[in-house]
């Protein structure tokens, strides 16, 4: 019977503790039908699974006792995915996507040809929550604030090394060629691209543009195309 796996936002110290998120907890009670004895596999983004069995299961907590711990592999690069506000449902499939491919960071950017210029964060988070909890990684995604192209480039967060994707770039396969980098920041624009003036502001700080082929592919497509061919 495969275990289920949850996130808490408290460090597992002990051998023996308590749980006292009460979603969480009625997630366990009133969904999964837990009791007494029950076994779940817990994390807390320190990198380690904690396979626990509950010992104690209330209407405002549990308990619950470690059997056995599991260091998680964790990616060997650090790949921040600055991606421009899309549309809602094919925004949050990248963020799902991208977090069980094992990007680091997700940074939303606002382009001049952004449909969007919101974004629900709470959304966007609980999103890279739950798919850090099904695709078995260690650690959540950070979910940056949304900025812009200049901002971000101010504000002193991202690697050294970055690359945009535009259709006239060069081949990917060229420039990964020799490529030996750990943290990389990946640009990749909206419907329609970035504009003149974007493009300047990248060969003004000498990103290269990389291309994924002659076809023109969707923002969503294009940001978790690039993600995988980085990551694996």
């Amino acid at each position: 019977m495969r275990l289920h796996r949850f996130y808490i936002d408290t460090p597992i110290k002990e051998s023996t503790f308590d749980v006292a998120d009460r979603d969480l907890v009625h997630q366990w009670k009133s969904v999964f039908r837990y009791n007494v004895g029950s076994q779940v596999i817990l994390f807390d983004g320190s990198g380690t699974d904690y396979l626990c069995v509950i010992t104690s299961l209330r209407n405002l907590g549990a308990t619950l006792e470690v059997v056995k711990k599991n260091e998680i592999e964790v990616p060997n690069k650090n790949i921040y995915l600055c991606v421009a506000l899309i549309k809602k449902d094919n925004l949050e499939l990248v963020v799902q996507k991208a977090t069980e491919i094992g990007v680091n960071h997700i940074i939303p950017v606002i382009c001049e040809h952004s449909e969007k210029r919101k974004l629900n964060m709470d959304r966007m988070r609980k999103i890279a929550k739950e798919s850090t909890e099904q695709s078995g990684r260690g650690v959540i995604p950070t979910i940056h604030p949304i900025t812009n192209i200049q901002d971000l480039f101010n504000s002193g967060i991202l690697p050294q090394e970055k690359i945009v994707f535009h259709p006239d770039g060069v081949p990917f396969r060229q420039w990964w060629s020799g490529v030996s980098i750990n943290s990389l920041a990946v640009f990749v624009g909206p419907e329609g691209g970035f504009s003149p003036k974007e493009i300047a502001l990248f060969k003004s700080f000498n990103v290269p543009a990389i291309t994924l082929g002659s076809r023109i592919l969707r923002a969503e497509t294009a940001a978790i195309t690039a993600s995988s061919l980085l990551l694996f």
